[in-house]
């Protein structure tokens, strides 16, 4: 009898295993680490808040350059993604235009190594017209997490600001916030 009892128990765990597709709108809600549909919610807030924006609607067509959001979580989080999905959304709305971001690494170095008089100021302009850069939008990542024997809770905030160019005037700037909750069961290893 127990050697059925095993059997059953075995079979029945074993079919429960397997792979299947899901959309990828289907909520991620296994725990409250940072998700893709965090950075979904996250990215299209602020998307939605910029093309809202004055900077963004005043007529012609701006052209921005994305800096390196940091990541200031105790997480691996690819602030990338959140870039990413950031350009999509806004190149979508035909108000903006962005600078390929290795040519834009490329300007930032040389913009540093001007600051610090190794080049000429003169040439750091120069690649700064050929790009044409109206405006960098950067910021950042943070969290906050709390932990109980039985549960976790985690407070995320993405910062972000657009910068004009020449100015150096913040004009615009917002943030987007998400606090997750997840509880372990008793069956829960």
């Amino acid at each position: 009898m127990k050697k059925l009892v095993l059997v059953l128990c075995a079979v029945f765990l074993n079919s429960c295993a397997g792979t299947s597709y899901i959309t990828p709108d289907t909520v991620t809600k296994y725990d409250s680490k940072f998700s893709d549909t965090d950075l979904k919610m996250m990215s299209s807030y602020m998307a939605e808040s910029l093309k809202n924006s004055d900077v963004i609607n005043s007529g012609e067509k701006k052209v921005l350059g994305i800096l390196h959001i940091k990541n200031k979580t105790s997480e691996h989080i690819n602030s990338d993604g959140i870039s990413d999905k950031l350009m999509i959304n806004l190149l979508k709305t035909g108000k903006v235009k962005f600078a390929n971001r290795e040519n834009l690494k490329e300007l930032i170095d040389e913009q540093r190594l001007s600051a610090m008089g190794v080049v000429d100021e003169s040439k750091a302009k120069e690649i700064g017209k050929l790009y044409g850069i109206d405006y960098f939008l950067s910021g950042f990542i943070e969290s906050i997490e709390k932990r109980s024997s039985r549960s976790e809770l985690t407070y995320y905030r993405l910062s972000l600001k657009l910068t004009d160019v020449e100015t150096g005037e913040i004009v615009w700037a917002d943030e987007s916030e998400l606090k997750k909750k997840s509880s372990k069961h008793i069956m829960d290893w």
